[in-house]
């Protein structure tokens, strides 16, 4: 199927379609000030537009595998965006916090959806040699947005309300829709397979008690019932999940895949990196804006110029990954990751912003080197006929890594800041720090385990590519 010019069209229409969820899932991050005004809602509630969007996605991601061998991919793309184009309707139209959160759930459905059926897609499209080149399209796409959209969004509600956000981004989203009605194809063989209900529920259950539990230590604690509780019900249901998809002929998600130990390593990385990478964006704007001073359109700007590089840094990284392989470049990429968080450690109170911007980009490129070499050297290690259900675990990683993530790095925040007997500022700056050592030394993992990746390459002649 790869090579051939007639996909170009489809290529098109699912990174337009997978750029438009990802935007859209961190699109609400700088208006959360103002919506919790609005809503009369808490800092700790407001997260659950972030948490709702991550653990709905975190559920419907495991099905992709499923559904992506029940019906075209062309009916999965027009429903995903249509999912999309409603849940943007109702956020912008959302009387109440309730109703909002109903549109990122809706919004999270597509999404489930879409995120581990366009890399699937992608890797069906191109031909096995060109594989990196197509996930750094993919990664050029996907990891831009998580930094522009606050960025963005922060311009247009200096302007304009929250609401604007959602009625600007529909005309991208029907638009895109359209598109896929006329442009897609059928590019998906289909399998035998049947759905597990209870392991959907297992699922399900196991992954949201899991990080309820996570996002209320900062607010009760490590002890309360209410941590330890939805703890150890999510990971209780998650390991009758993974049992009974051992069980399973035909399993919702094929976690035997694991048994491959390139797997099993690349899937470890990537859980680690997008664990900072969400952390790092989230944080550092948070920094400079309580720490710093700055104002709240430049602790957001402070992440463009890291953004930016990243876009190019993921594609250099496909084509390097397509000539060198995942283990060289990883390492580069985990000491760029390792060296930057510890200068970002060395930022002061008294240090400009412009520093963070600085280090910020060192970050990204690290990043670039990263995920996605990582992510195609886990596919080159499993059969064509795995892709989809491999897919499915990549993303379902990479979601609850940044969910993980996110909760435990911002708890030792919130943490800090309320055992200190010291000012708010002060707190946060201790409290960021340690989170920064934190991530520091995670990143020294992944950098020694990057030299032990073990990757058997398939040696072709370079075609065009799509």
């Amino acid at each position: 199927m790869g090579g051939k010019s007639e996909y170009k069209g489809v290529v098109v229409v699912i990174l337009a379609t997978a750029f438009l969820f990802t935007f859209s899932q961190f699109l609400l991050i700088t208006a959360y000030p103002t919506i919790m005004n609005e809503f009369a809602v808490n800092a700790t509630q407001i997260q659950w537009l972030t948490t709702a969007f991550l653990l709905t996605t975190i559920v419907f991601i495991p099905m992709t595998g499923y559904l992506s061998n029940v019906f075209s991919a062309k009916v999965l793309v027009i429903f995903s965006l249509s999912c999309l184009a409603a849940g943007t309707v109702i956020g912008g139209w959302s009387p109440n916090f309730s109703t909002l959160i109903l549109s990122r759930v809706i919004m999270a459905i597509g999404g489930g959806i879409i995120l581990p059926l366009v890399q699937t897609i992608l890797l069906n499209v191109f031909p096995h040699e060109r594989r990196g080149f197509a996930m750094g399209l993919l990664g050029a796409v996907v990891n831009v947005a998580p930094a522009s959209a606050p960025s963005i969004s922060g311009m247009i509600i200096d302007f304009f309300s929250w609401r604007s956000l959602h009625w600007i981004i529909l005309p991208l989203v029907l638009g895109t829709l359209i598109s896929a009605i006329f442009v897609m194809k059928n590019v998906l063989e289909k399998q035998a397979e049947k759905l597990d209900p209870f392991s959907i529920i297992l699922s399900a259950i196991g992954f949201s008690f899991f990080i309820f539990g996570l996002s209320k230590i900062s607010v009760t604690g490590f002890t309360d019932i209410l941590v330890i509780v939805p703890l150890l019900i999510g990971v209780l249901a998650l390991v009758m999940f993974v049992r009974r998809q051992l069980i399973l002929t035909l399993p919702v998600l094929n976690v035997r895949l694991f048994r491959n130990s390139t797997f099993r390593l690349a899937m470890i990385l990537v859980f680690i990196n997008m664990m900072l990478l969400l952390s790092a964006e989230t944080i550092l704007p948070m920094f400079a804006q309580d720490v710093l001073g700055t104002s709240a359109f430049l602790s957001g700007f402070i992440l463009v110029p890291g953004t930016a590089l990243l876009s190019v840094i993921t594609i250099v990284s496909g084509n390097l990954y397509d000539r060198y392989g995942g283990k060289k470049i990883s390492v580069i990429g985990f000491s760029c990751t390792l060296i930057a968080l510890l200068l970002l450690i060395t930022v002061g109170m008294e240090s400009s912003p412009y520093w963070i911007m600085l280090h910020f980009c060192l970050f990204m490129a690290g990043f670039g080197l990263t995920l996605m070499p990582l992510v195609t050297m886990s596919m080159n290690a499993l059969n064509d006929a795995d892709i989809s259900h491999g897919s499915a675990i990549v993303n379902t990683i990479r979601q609850f890594g940044m969910a993980f993530g996110i909760i435990v790095l911002s708890t030792i925040i919130s943490v800090t800041t309320s055992i200190m007997d010291s000012s708010y500022e002060v707190g946060t700056y201790w409290g960021t720090t340690y989170a920064l050592i934190v991530m520091a030394v995670l990143a020294l993992i992944c950098l020694l385990l990057s030299t032990l990746i073990r990757e058997k390459r398939k040696v072709k002649k370079l075609s065009g590519g799509v």
